[in-house]
């Protein structure tokens, strides 16, 4: 009788686990992930080592805007990721004029909050349109950034997470926006 409750006990406990194991894969692989930022290409709203939460829901959903702030596979090395913030929108054309982003012959505003000399690119670069289902991303330090100025437009494909939730360090956790 005993040995008979021990081994209900072992199946209940086993079938929890296996539950846990599949809802925890599911949710990691498709729902929400954490990453770890490397490098100060986006400071000063992200700093390395900082910890975030990325949606890989909102990029299935084609839920991408500009000025989002996205993770991607990096062009040239996809076992590798990079953080960046979309800045031109498949169909248009962007231009780099004396340091100053323009889209569609129009300036990019900067967001609020943003430091101009860090948005400022060092290097111009000549009008190119973006391809249908491409990006072209930027990091928000711009004098740093390795990003679509140096490998291209990216292809959505290449785009696995949308940040929403800095959780790391807890002095600075709340929405990234």
């Amino acid at each position: 009788m005993a040995e008979s409750r021990f081994r209900h006990f072992v199946k209940y406990v086993v079938i929890d686990i296996l539950l846990a194991a599949l809802i925890s894969f599911f949710l990691i692989n498709y729902v929400v992930s954490a990453f770890k930022i490397e490098g100060d290409s986006m400071k000063p709203i992200l700093r390395a080592q900082e910890r975030i939460l990325i949606s890989k829901l909102a990029v299935r959903k084609n839920n991408l805007h500009r000025f989002d702030i996205v993770v991607l596979y990096k062009p040239d090395e996809p076992e590798k990721s990079l953080v960046k913030r979309i800045i031109g929108m498949p169909g248009e054309i962007i231009e780099i004029r004396a340091g100053d982003v323009w889209i569609n012959d129009k300036p990019l505003k900067q967001l609020p909050g943003s430091d101009p000399n860090a948005a400022k690119s060092p290097v111009d670069m000549k009008a190119l349109l973006i391809p249908r289902g491409m990006f072209f991303v930027m990091g928000d330090n711009r004098s740093i950034s390795f990003d679509s100025r140096m490998f291209g437009p990216v292809p959505q494909k290449y785009i696995f997470g949308k940040a929403f939730f800095r959780y790391w360090p807890v002095a600075v956790m709340g929405r990234i926006e």
